[in-house]
């Protein structure tokens, strides 16, 4: 995405990234949202594109909201349909949304989903 997002022109800096990725900031957690906004204003960021769900689902366009920073991702309440599987298939049945079969289990069901898979075909 970073490299995708290069080809227009922009600077693009990836928080924590890694060797292999220009401009990469391995030292900044993305959790971390105050570290990430001083580093936004220390190199007068306007914009942040979020990649992976972990941020988002800690809330960080939340967060930005209250700031002069625009966040490019949904919000934590919106992120949930992505960082919660649990979450999503309830709601997509709640309002007929078609999705593939699932069930769910505790950790502490292990027997009964070991049975699940077994009933559905699976070998152990």
């Amino acid at each position: 995405m970073a490299w995708k997002l290069t080809l227009d022109g922009a600077t693009v800096h990836v928080l924590p990234g890694n060797g292999g990725i220009p401009n990469s900031h391995p030292e900044i957690s993305p959790l971390d949202f105050p570290a990430v906004e001083n580093f936004c204003r220390e190199h007068d960021i306007k914009l942040i594109v979020v990649g992976p769900e972990a941020p988002l689902a800690a809330g960080v366009t939340d967060y930005f909201a209250k700031t002069d920073i625009r966040v490019f991702g949904p919000t934590r309440q919106g992120a949930v349909l992505e960082s919660s599987k649990v979450w999503s298939k309830k709601f997509m049945r709640r309002h007929g949304v078609a999705t593939g079969l699932s069930w769910t289990f505790r950790s502490d069901e292990m027997q009964a989903a070991r049975a699940k898979a077994a009933e559905l075909g699976a070998i152990w």
